[in-house]
């Protein structure tokens, strides 16, 4: 049963019919997760034009900003005497947004049941699980809306000046056993950030979610087994370049929180799938190296929550690379030989190539990530290459686009050109490609914050995923997937993505073709949002537009009749949603 007629020539099933299925199927026992409000301090309350998804329920609603000290609690619907299922299933309509134009920071809303924390989610503008040993919660935003960069949405008599709102239920889910039989449970929101920001969270005043809207995709997430899938491998999502506040092991880093901090953001409000923490080789001391990657062994917990050994070689003089290793065993080779050099001293500075012959002698396997090529304040030399380790490059991050000069969005406004990913492709250069936040405010897979160390690079998208095609959620695996370009890049949405060209998966390598032979690309995407077209690039060239008018899900097949088979050349998609949202896959060569 995922639909409101199961079978044909049928009547529409009921409420009841509807809760029978969850106990059967999942588990779960249904109850409406808002009957009366108890407390709203320091809110907004809005009871005449209420922006919403549903059709029927009360036009009333309460926002509560992410920096006030305010909370929202209220009681839902009272716990059968006898609970039929495991788990308790409540359900209730929210919605979260950003609360002005400009970016705002990202911070976290913690959620409680009967006092007792659960979980601790953040804004999102798609649909998005968080899970924890106490329960897990789901928003599924039935009803996304996002401005025209740089402009503004009215949406009700509260949101009068917004970039982006979602609308949609939330399902909190729980052991029915931590739950009193015959009485309502008390849920609570409590919003918790270091800045100020006024993004928000919004309860909608609507006693009847079961009875009204379309449940089944959101239960099918939460509950069931419900991995993105392409080329026959799960897609985990990750966010691999992010730095803290710690240097030296005292907080003069130039990020925000601590390591540990970092790392329980990115499995908490960040659900993340994988993780690095990717400090700048100078954050960390000679010293400190074995207990920097041991940092990440423990938060490894392979098959839910994936850590990779990593950090960043910030070369002056040459550019900046990430350096992932498969396991703990590897070491820090600095940019500058005596580590305390200044940073533009050509007599210390070291170059690609002794890096490369560092992490070859160290004996552990890696792979290094240059990023933000064009930018001119940390601009790279594409004339140094070792195809051994260079296996991919980021695309994208808070610093913007780098697939080409002029791209959207641009965050800094200098740069240098010839010098984007387009141009080190078009060098014959194989290398896949990936995004990721190069956060600095703590807020790993979520870096949003205009108020730290590069506020300039902030942007109305998200903060940049990479997207791993793996068997499973193992460090080994997302490594290998990584080595094999067996990946993608998102701008920070759950974008998921199938690209192959004659069945062969992005990252590959193809070799030539006959003559007469051409290459058939497939396509297949589901959007967070809807997409509005996708792009394919050959030999760094858009080739073919295809619009894709707002649906959220496109299959494409396209046929190269131009191929000439004489060359070598390569294809790579992008996709744009209509939120201007993207994705980008990883390339496929033929000869």
């Amino acid at each position: 049963m995922v639909h409101a007629y199961p079978q044909k020539r049928q009547r529409r099933i009921t409420p009841e019919e509807i809760r029978q299925w969850a106990r059967r199927e999942h588990g779960v026992e249904l109850l409406q997760g808002f009957g009366k409000l108890i407390e709203a301090s320091s809110t907004e309350y809005v009871e005449n034009r209420v922006a919403s998804f549903l059709e029927f329920g009360n036009a009333r609603a309460w926002y509560l900003s992410l920096s006030s000290r305010g909370v929202l609690s209220w009681e839902t619907e009272a716990v059968p005497g006898e609970v039929k299922a495991k788990d308790v299933l409540f359900v209730f309509a929210m919605g979260l947004g950003n609360g002005a134009v400009l970016p705002q920071p990202s911070g976290q809303f913690d959620l409680y049941c009967n006092d007792k924390l659960i979980i601790s989610f953040r804004v999102v503008k798609h649909s998005q699980t968080w899970r924890s040993g106490k329960g897990a919660f789901r928003f599924s935003a039935n009803r996304i809306e996002a401005a025209y960069p740089n402009s503004a949405i009215w949406l009700d008599d509260f949101l009068t000046s917004e970039s982006f709102a979602s609308f949609g239920l939330g399902l909190l889910r729980i052991p029915a056993d931590t739950l009193s039989p015959g009485k309502p449970a008390v849920l609570k929101v409590v919003p918790v950030a270091d800045v100020e920001s006024k993004r928000w969270f919004q309860l909608a005043g609507v006693e009847n979610c079961i009875d009204r809207t379309n449940l089944f995709p959101a239960i099918l997430s939460l509950c069931g087994e419900n991995q993105p899938r392409a080329s026959g491998y799960n897609v985990y999502f990750g966010d691999i370049h992010t730095h803290s506040g710690v240097a030296h092991d005292k907080p003069l880093g130039c990020g925000v929180g601590t390591r540990e901090d970092n790392y329980r953001y990115a499995m908490g409000p960040g659900a993340l799938d994988i993780y690095a923490l990717t400090d700048h080789e100078w954050q960390i001391t000679r010293e400190g190296i074995k207990d920097y990657f041991a940092l990440a062994d423990k938060f490894n917990h392979e098959g839910h929550f994936v850590t990779l050994p990593a950090y960043e070689h910030s070369n002056s003089l040459y550019g900046h690379r990430n350096v992932y290793f498969r396991n703990s065993k590897g070491t820090v080779i600095p940019a500058r030989r005596d580590w305390k050099s200044e940073y533009w001293n050509t007599k210390t500075t070291i170059s690609p190539e002794e890096l490369w012959q560092g992490l070859e002698k160290c004996g552990a396997e890696a792979i290094t990530i240059p990023h933000h090529p064009s930018a001119t304040s940390h601009p790279l030399t594409w004339d140094f290459h070792n195809p051994r380790f260079d296996r991919l490059t980021e695309i994208y991050s808070v610093w913007g686009s780098s697939e080409y000069y002029g791209d959207y969005p641009r965050g800094v406004s200098d740069h240098f050109r010839g010098l984007y990913v387009r141009d080190a492709l078009n060098r014959g250069y194989r290398l896949g490609l990936i995004c990721s936040s190069d956060g600095h405010d703590g807020h790993p897979g979520n870096a949003q914050s205009p108020l730290i160390k590069h506020h300039h690079t902030f942007h109305p998208l998200g903060s940049g995923w990479i997207g791993v095609l793996s068997e499973k959620l193992t460090r080994d695996d997302v490594f290998e997937a990584m080595y094999a370009r067996r990946c993608y890049g998102t701008t920070g949405v759950p974008i998921v993505l199938d690209f192959t060209i004659n069945g062969q998966i992005m990252g590959s390598e193809l070799p030539c073709f006959r003559q007469g032979e051409k290459p058939v690309l497939r396509i297949a995407c589901h959007g967070s949002n809807g997409i509005n077209h996708v792009r394919i690039i050959k030999n760094g060239h858009v080739v073919e537009t295809i619009p894709c008018h707002g649906e959220w899900d496109c299959d494409i097949k396209w046929v190269d009749n131009n191929f000439d088979y004489m060359q070598p050349n390569y294809y790579y998609v992008r996709v744009v949603q209509v939120d201007h949202e993207s994705a980008w896959s990883s390339p496929v060569w033929i000869g």
